[in-house]
């Protein structure tokens, strides 16, 4: 196996895991949490806490993650089933696209999340960043990398695939084979009887 092609592989199997992972981290893992801490005003409530994972906080961004994991999953699936994409973007670029995409919000989302906390009275409330937007962030990097490899590969594949020996022509050689079924010639020229012997010529009749 080349180089190229254990590089296809190992870049394939990464995307599966990628979105994989970016799926469980988006609908199962807290990315925003917050607590409030205090007696509630009217309540016998001394504190409060309260998590969203990935899907429950955003309206619009998860449904980009949500596209990235099925462009990730159908791109791993065409290529181990031999499906040729004919399409102006090749499947790995795209899903390398999406993933810089999704890579992109969840950036944002880390840097403009709300304050991490504040205080009135006797009440203090903080909200910030759970890990499981982190790991949704690793998710999703690690789809963008895998997926610019593997087009980086399937453009070097073809490069490095043998080329045939070029066939030799058979009029080269068609001077040097004979064919068996080919009648027999003869060169000699036609038998002539053998000369009689001196000896043994007739004499003259004698008067």
């Amino acid at each position: 196996m080349n180089l190229a092609a254990n590089r296809l592989r190992i870049a394939r199997w990464v995307i599966a895991l990628g979105a994989l992972a970016l799926f469980v981290f988006v609908f199962f893992f807290n990315w925003y949490g917050g607590s409030v801490e205090g007696l509630l005003p009217g309540t016998h409530i001394s504190g409060a806490a309260a998590s969203t994972t990935g899907w429950q906080t955003f309206t619009i961004s998860r449904w980009v993650w949500v596209l990235t994991i099925v462009v990730a999953l159908g791109s791993t699936l065409a290529a181990t089933t031999g499906y040729e994409h004919d399409g102006p973007v090749p499947l790995s670029a795209l899903t390398a696209g999406l993933g810089a995409l999704a890579s992109a919000l969840i950036v944002y989302r880390i840097a403009h999340h709300p304050g991490p906390s504040a205080s009135a009275g006797s009440i203090r409330i903080s909200f910030g960043i759970k890990p499981g937007i982190w790991f949704g962030l690793v998710a999703a990097l690690a789809i963008t990398i895998a997926g610019y490899a593997q087009a980086q590969a399937e453009q070097a594949e073809p490069a490095t695939a043998p080329v045939p020996a070029p066939e030799q022509p058979a009029a080269a050689f068609s001077g040097l084979l004979v064919r068996e079924d080919a009648p027999a010639t003869s060169t000699s020229s036609p038998e002539t009887p053998p000369a009689s012997a001196a000896g043994d010529a007739p004499s003259p009749p004698t008067a």
